[in-house]
């Protein structure tokens, strides 16, 4: 499995900051208060590509969450 980089630990920390699933307008918000300047289509993108290594799971319109896995990551 290919290492997981910045943008993709960013995006880790944001979901496991929240107890609820979170959307990626919200991630991108959080992440340009953190200097890390991703667009929502960007976000979007990661959050698929994180999905496909079980590391997040979407939940449809609601957001997207953590998995296990993604936790332990």
């Amino acid at each position: 499995m290919p290492e997981i980089g910045r943008k993709e630990y960013a995006i880790l920390r944001v979901l496991g900051a929240y107890n609820a699933p979170v959307g990626a307008s919200k991630i991108a918000r959080e992440l340009s208060e953190q200097g890390i300047d991703l667009t929502e289509r960007a976000v979007r993108y990661y959050l698929q590509a994180l999905d496909e290594r079980g590391l997040t799971e979407g939940l449809g319109r609601v957001g997207r969450r953590l998995t296990e896995q993604g936790r332990r990551e």
